[in-house]
């Protein structure tokens, strides 16, 4: 299981951190033959091997391992560039990684691997991981889901945004604030739900609406309003789901001793 969470966070990292907008664009454009796949391809060999190495060391299931979850991952890649980018596709092409990593660990679980565990044991524990694995989520992954989610809605907001474009040119919002304000709040609430502090969730929400309301009072444009609120509203329902998530495996593994 510690393998698994390992080779999971590898996967987020690599994906959603260490991968370019510019290698995203390649692989779009350039599809099976772009040279931004091809470093998005190697960034995981890398990271996969320095994760498996220690595990399996230079044995023939390490190169089994590592060149499946590889190989995989390039051929998943390759479909997810001739689907566009939507949230069934994207949905699809994370659920095939993980279910990926999920059978490598499977097959190689029968080799001894407790003398690594007991070495790392105090700074990869269990809870640590699965806790680190839910923020990752809940920055990047979580917002390009909620942005598909939302992308219907989006259009609309730009069909009527030259109408609102005079009025609104010297009322502009700092940049990227917007989405650091919803990467805050999901974490506070991930937070608050694991520590059982469901009031501090409430507080959160009428804090922020104090200051929302306002200022979508004073632009008068329903569209608006109700776009904001749909997006408060998901970020907030997926950062409880989260907190519940981490809360209850934490919980099994208190109380059984094992995911």
């Amino acid at each position: 299981m510690t393998l698994f969470f390992l080779l999971l966070l590898v996967h987020l990292v690599a994906d959603f951190y260490i991968q370019r907008k510019i290698w995203i664009e390649c692989k779009i454009k350039h599809k099976e033959k772009s040279l931004g796949l091809f470093k998005h391809v190697l960034s995981h060999f890398a990271l996969n091997a320095i994760v498996l190495f220690p595990f399996l060391g230079l044995s023939p299931l390490f190169f089994g391992a590592l060149f499946t979850i590889v190989l995989t991952h390039y051929a998943i890649d390759i479909w997810k560039t001739y689907q566009g980018f939507y949230l069934q596709s994207f949905l699809i092409d994370q659920s095939a990684h993980v279910l990926i990593l999920a059978l490598v660990c499977a097959y190689i679980a029968q080799p001894d691997v407790a003398q690594w565990h007991a070495v790392l044991s105090e700074f990869t524990k269990i809870h640590h991981l699965i806790v680190l694995a839910i923020f990752l989520f809940a920055w990047k992954p979580l917002s390009l889901i909620i942005q598909l989610i939302l992308s219907g809605y989006t259009e609309q907001m730009h069909a009527s945004e030259n109408a609102a474009q005079s009025a609104q040119q010297n009322k502009g919002g700092l940049t990227n604030a917007g989405e650091w304000i919803g990467i805050l709040e999901r974490y506070l609430v991930i937070i608050f739900v694991m520590l059982g502090q469901f009031a501090g969730v409430g507080f959160l929400l009428a804090a922020k609406s104090v200051f929302r309301f306002g200022d979508m009072r004073r632009q008068q444009d329903r569209k608006l309003t109700e776009y904001i609120m749909l997006g408060t509203l998901f970020s907030v329902t997926f950062a409880i789901l989260l907190g519940l998530l981490a809360r209850y495996a934490i919980g099994a593994i208190d109380a059984t001793g094992t995911l």
